[in-house]
């Protein structure tokens, strides 16, 4: 299966390109990408491929045109380092390619890092490459449903801690646009996980073919359709978690509920084509999960952080086995097809997508 290359300035226009095996040098390894998932998360990554740098990590030949970074598994083909193997198996960060060539370096036990010229100024966290060898939760039986899961878990994890160490912002009930997404479900599963200690109301906004799906996930206290938000919700303090990016339904929510909405909570950009700059929502800032997880291995450490996350993962997982059916995808039209069908929002909720390369 070919690279994916998406238009950085018009991203409903895609085009694919050839993949060739790249030739080795002393200290690199080359990884087979086995599988990835393509999740709401990844059109993220592409609309603020400029602003924090998604581009960066897997630069194209062609001007205008980039690789939208995915997560998922990968095998070690070949290897010119002396601490990794070939056969290795790793879970991180890759490009919608067959192949992926890294500057192996940082290795331990656990993993490694890229460490390539271009990857050093980038954020860390999405450097590194774990050895499942040495993940002792890692579960085989539910590797197609990690990829989907645990990249918008982890921002999840840490949009509750935010939430919950920033007093839910003197709020009452927490709202969560784009209710059916799966970032959003995973941090409505850490507020049930929660609710008798923070005391905080969860309201689901969605759409109207998506009520009925996120009603039965049993997460949320009420689920409201985006044409009825102006009378159903309750006029006290709240604050936003935002996922799906619409400026104009954040102000029609600041409109309507004024003095009551505490906070608005920035986190995913679905809805591309968004009339107004974020800049102009009222209330709000952008949140950057990289940032959060090194604090929060400063704070915590990794070992703890690691181990409250984990923990907390694999409840979400079981759980999502029973919400989430896995659909695969194995040729180039069919990948590029389901890219346009999430970049306009018109994907199944109920379906986890993984892509995998022969």
């Amino acid at each position: 299966m070919p690279h994916l290359l998406v238009h950085k300035t018009q991203l409903n226009k895609v085009q694919q390109s050839a993949d060739s095996k790249p030739e080795l040098k002393d200290g690199e390894i080359l990884f087979k990408v086995e599988k990835y998932a393509l999740t709401t998360n990844n059109i993220t990554y592409a609309v603020c491929g400029f602003n924090l740098k998604y581009w960066n990590f897997f630069p194209s030949t062609e001007k205008d045109l980039g690789i939208v970074p995915v997560w998922g598994f990968a095998e070690v083909v070949d290897s010119k380092h002396d601490a990794i193997e070939v056969g290795e198996r790793c879970y991180g960060y890759f490009p919608m390619a067959d192949y992926l060539k890294v500057e192996a370096g940082k290795i331990s036990e656990y993993g490694f890092s890229d460490v390539v010229d271009h990857r050093r100024p980038l954020s860390p966290i999405y450097n590194f490459y774990s050895r499942l060898a040495a993940d002792q939760s890692f579960d085989e039986s539910l590797a197609d449903y990690i990829p989907i899961i645990k990249p918008l878990f982890a921002t999840s994890f840490l949009i509750y801690h935010h939430l919950k160490e920033s007093n839910f912002f003197e709020g009452e009930q927490v709202i969560l646009t784009s209710a059916s997404s799966k970032t959003a479900l995973a941090l409505a599963y850490m507020l049930k996980e929660n609710a008798k200690a923070d005391g905080q109301k969860i309201i689901g906004l969605t759409s109207t073919r998506n009520v009925e799906f996120v009603e039965s996930t049993g997460y949320y206290d009420a689920v409201i359709s985006y044409e009825d938000y102006t009378s159903k919700l309750t006029h006290s303090p709240a604050a936003i978690v935002d996922f799906a990016g619409n400026t104009a339904l954040l102000q029609g929510i600041n409109d309507l509920l004024g003095d009551h909405l505490k906070n608005i909570v920035l986190v995913g950009l679905t809805d591309w084509q968004s009339e107004k700059a974020f800049k102009e929502v009222p209330k709000s800032a952008f949140f950057f999960a990289p940032t959060h997880i090194q604090q929060k291995y400063q704070d915590w450490g990794a070992e703890k952080t690691n181990s409250l996350l984990n923990a907390a993962l694999m409840g979400f997982v079981k759980d999502s086995q029973k919400m989430l059916d896995l659909e695969y995808v194995t040729d180039k039209e069919a990948l590029a097809a389901l890219y346009l069908q999430m970049l306009g929002g018109k994907v199944d909720p109920k379906k986890g997508y993984v892509v995998v390369i022969d």
